[in-house]
């Protein structure tokens, strides 16, 4: 299998260059992607570097104003004389006040929706490379390959067309999956299995038919994003029924995890998508310090074997998973059960109608 990494997200690294004011731990950290990449390394994976695939696929999903925002927002800050070497907002847009400034202060309370996604001067460039990560792999599933996986750092499912939140700048599945429509692949589904709701992604698409949009997910009546990712959201004019949220209660191990994940599954077979794209988080494990679910490794490889068996191209894109002691056996487990039946529906189909990756 293809998977895609670069180095260039080290040095976005708040918790040693801009700690959280109130002293909590910034949990996500770059020795996350490392182990990942490490692994999939040592289960001998093809790793390959993304190509700079310009602005254009990002554009196509992300407001031409965020993005500068996001390109400039530290050096306009050092040149308006705020203090520290990160860009953090002093106050936020909330309902009544959300009028756009030019000032970039009032910006960065306009287009950073908490303290989870402070700017360093590293931070658009690691959004930017963990993008055209998203968009290599899907360049490799259209060139014919049946799965491959994007390591993105930091992650992107949080992250709306205009807005940056939970630790996400640039939404990477989002921007992967409007380059498979826009190369003329779709229709196309996303599923998402980290523990917090994927609000940025549903956001992005909630309006629209071409991609459906399934969220296994803790319930955000008692964890983040809180505002979304309840069951009564299902889509809006053109994309209503193109959105279905799974919430599960705090607590739900393995068996809970699995059935949500199968009816999701069972939802994206019923619309016969032409690719599949995977927000692949690892933080619905138990203990993870940012959540409250109970999953196992075993359950991750339960989930990849459900995912796999759809049978369709599959692009894997990484979210979050903040036990770095766990990481190495939840991506091994799951990638375990899921190339395990990705290889034994190959074998099942005749010669002519199989493309290696």
């Amino acid at each position: 299998m293809i998977v895609v990494s670069s180095p260039n997200h080290d040095a976005h690294d708040p918790d040693r260059l801009a700690p959280l004011p109130e002293g909590r731990v910034y949990w996500e950290r770059p020795v996350r992607a490392d182990v990942l990449l490490e692994t999939a390394h040592r289960l001998g994976h093809t790793i390959v570097a993304p190509a700079d695939h310009g602005l254009d696929p990002i554009k196509a999903v992300h407001d031409h104003r965020y993005l500068d925002f996001l390109a400039s927002c530290y050096t306009r800050w050092q040149a308006a004389g705020q203090p520290g070497t990160v860009v953090r907002p002093w106050t936020y847009a909330v309902r009544h006040l959300d009028r756009l400034p030019n000032n970039v202060v009032g910006q960065a309370g306009y287009y950073l929706a908490s303290h989870g996604t402070p700017v360093l001067e590293a931070t658009w460039h690691a959004a930017l490379t963990a993008a055209h990560a998203a968009v290599e792999g899907a360049s490799h599933i259209l060139k014919g390959a049946r799965e491959a996986y994007a390591l993105c750092r930091p992650p992107g499912h949080h992250a709306y067309a205009d807005l940056a939140g939970g630790f996400c700048y640039l939404n990477n599945v989002a921007i992967a999956a409007q380059h498979l429509v826009s190369q003329g692949a779709g229709p196309v589904a996303i599923i998402d299995i980290d523990v917090h709701h994927g609000n940025g992604t549903q956001g992005i698409f909630y309006g629209r038919d071409d991609v459906q949009f399934v969220s296994i997910h803790s319930d955000p009546a008692e964890l983040y994003p809180y505002y979304t990712g309840y069951a009564d959201e299902t889509g809006t004019g053109k994309g209503l029924g193109s959105n279905l949220n799974l919430p599960l209660k705090a607590g739900t191990s393995d068996p809970g995890f699995a059935a949500a994940v199968e009816r999701g599954i069972a939802a994206i077979a019923a619309r016969k998508p032409a690719i599949l794209l995977v927000s692949l988080g690892f933080d619905a494990h138990a203990g993870d310090p940012t959540a409250n679910l109970a999953v196992t490794r075993e359950g991750f490889g339960i989930a990849g074997r459900l995912i796999g068996g759809l049978g369709v191209p599959t692009l894997l894109v990484q979210e979050g998973g903040y036990i770095v002691e766990r990481l190495a056996d939840n991506l091994t487990t799951f990638l375990g059960g899921f190339l395990a039946v990705r290889s034994a529906l190959a074998a099942a189909l005749p010669p002519s109608q199989l493309v290696t990756s």
